[in-house]
């Protein structure tokens, strides 16, 4: 079946036409496509919604094919967003898209066994680069992707405590916007076995979350809605070791970044406003790569990344939270079944920042496929779980919250 489907794709009559496409007209109708559907990134859980936002492991459909590891083994122009030292072995100008959907599904439980499930699913787009060469050992790339996302929708009936099963009212919450990286970088080569690179990130997003509540005997609904703006700077530092052919090790440090959020806070009856400074986090990764050279020239990667978040505060007028530093472990592996097509899995393991007892355990998979020497496709899966019980602000204490969360991208790359 394999084999079949790999002929019909070598059958496309469009395929040969790869010295006749031009590939401005490839380029031009990809940023098309992007300029279209960028406005409409999305996001994912109430944990993230309720913070900063859900971070985004996996930039790339080969890096979240593999576990979300790219530190060490990326080898594309998303590189510039984990690792940018990696784009110094790009040979040619290169032009990358992914985008995808995501799927989210919550049980939520009580102890009365009143249970209810929440389903989304959301559009979203992962990430836009173009690199190029500059000189013989040196590499430039620019590129936009989203680094936080706070899309969240959920309602629910509020019961009566005294008489299970009896609704008094309901409750809802809306959360929009998304925190983005653009992002402009380079890569030199030091050595043969050595190579360097650095990225300034540009941070801009902005974000509002509703919070609406009803009770029947007594209206109307009760809304408060804060909105927020916050932009600012960072910088990534990278660089990747290549002790052999078959085996390399990269590393990075994510700086702390100056931001400033503008927010206001609409209650039923007031209105509150204010400007204040974050620090964003600074992390810190290693990782390494192995490449077998045997029939199907075997790739495993493993990494690790810590994250400063203990220092962070946000909107402290407003939140009370604690946030606490995170260990993040990635692992995957890429198998080719033949010369144009390869085979991808692997896993992620990442604590939630806003708690220590929460936790994402992601499974991945994925599929490249090679047209030719100037297009190519990847396609990745992702699922993950988490549970947590109720925060007692829009959740209530003794009511357990499983998630489940899937991705699935597709991601284009033209070489030219």
């Amino acid at each position: 079946m394999g084999c079949e489907v790999v002929r019909w794709l070598e059958s496309l009559e469009w395929v040969s036409y790869k010295g006749k496409l031009k590939k401005e007209r490839i380029v031009f109708v990809l940023v098309t496509i992007f300029c279209f559907l960028a406005s409409r990134a999305d996001a994912l859980t109430y944990l993230g919604v309720s913070h900063l936002g859900d971070l985004i492991s996996g930039i790339g459909a080969r890096s979240l094919g593999m576990g979300g590891t790219s530190i060490a083994s990326a080898t594309d122009s998303s590189s510039i967003f984990v690792n940018p030292s990696c784009i110094g072995v790009l040979d040619k100008k290169e032009f990358s898209l992914a985008l995808g959907i995501a799927p989210v599904v919550e049980k939520v439980a009580t102890e009365d066994e009143l249970t209810y499930f929440n389903s989304q699913c959301y559009f979203q787009l992962n990430s836009v680069v173009v690199a190029f060469p500059i000189r013989r050992k040196l590499r430039l790339a620019l590129g936009l992707a989203p680094l936080y996302d706070s899309h969240y929708e959920h309602e629910k009936f509020v019961f009566d405590p005294g008489s299970p099963g009896k609704k008094i009212g309901s409750a809802s919450i809306n959360g929009e916007g998304t925190l983005y990286a653009y992002s402009l970088g380079g890569a030199w080569k030091l050595t043969p076995y050595l190579y360097i690179g650095g990225t300034i990130n540009l941070l801009n997003g902005e974000s509002s979350f509703k919070n609406s509540s009803t009770i029947y005997a007594s209206p109307p609904t009760a809304v408060t809605e804060l909105k927020s703006k916050i932009s600012g700077f960072n910088f990534t530092l990278g660089g990747m070791l290549c002790f052999t052919d078959e085996f390399r090790a990269g590393f990075i440090v994510k700086t702390k970044g100056k931001l400033k959020d503008r927010w206001k806070v609409d209650y039923p009856a007031s209105a509150e406003e204010r400007k204040t400074e974050l620090k964003f986090p600074p992390s810190y990764g290693f990782g390494v790569v192995y490449t077998f050279v045997d029939e199907l020239s075997s790739t495993l990667s493993a990494e690790i990344i810590f994250s400063e978040w203990s220092g962070f505060k946000l909107r402290e007028e407003l939140n009370s939270s604690i946030y606490y530093n995170i260990f993040e472990f990635r692992i995957g592996a890429e198998h080719y079944l033949r010369d144009a097509l390869c085979l991808r899995y692997g896993f992620y393991f990442q604590p939630f920042y806003g708690s220590k007892q929460f936790q994402i355990v992601s499974f991945t998979g994925g599929l490249g496929y090679k047209f030719n020497d100037i297009l190519s496709f990847d396609f990745a899966g992702e699922f993950g779980k988490r549970n947590y019980y109720g925060d007692t602000v829009f959740f209530e204490e003794r009511q357990r919250i499983d998630e489940t969360v899937m991705r699935i991208l597709v991601a284009i790359r033209v070489q030219y």
